[in-house]
């Protein structure tokens, strides 16, 4: 009777063990795909704020038609670009943000005193090591 008491706690605290393992191991690939997807979000913020930056240029310094520029702001890099052609314009930003890369393109035409969206493309690209 003794020894089947102890082969039945035996198997109860392995069971025991199996949950807590796995319920670790979930929580883990939790908290794993939370940042990934954090810092996805942030380098898209920090891509559309690129854009808002050539815009300020592109309204400020109309003698400019092409330019390229970096700037640092919230932990992360944006590299934005604009190239004007007449009444049309296309920026391009990009934004990286704890190896996570953001590609954004944005598509204005000139309309009525101001430069309005046409089309924004984002385009993701795979986790970058930093």
């Amino acid at each position: 009777m003794g020894s089947s008491k102890i082969i039945m706690l035996s198997g109860v605290y392995l069971i025991l063990g199996f949950y807590t393992v796995s319920f670790y191991q979930a929580e883990r690939t939790n908290s794993y795909t939370v940042e990934a997807v954090s810092n996805s979000v942030q380098a898209e913020h920090l891509a559309r704020t690129g854009i808002s930056m050539a815009l300020v240029k592109m309204g400020n310094d109309s003698g400019i038609p092409n330019f390229t520029e970096d700037a640092s702001l919230s932990g992360g890099t944006i590299q934005y670009s604009a190239v004007v052609s007449g009444l049309q314009s296309t920026i391009t930003s990009s934004a990286l943000f704890n190896g996570r890369q953001i590609d954004m393109t944005a598509l204005f035409t000139f309309d009525r005193g101001r430069w309005r969206i046409t089309r924004i493309y984002v385009t993701p690209t795979p986790e970058v090591i930093s």
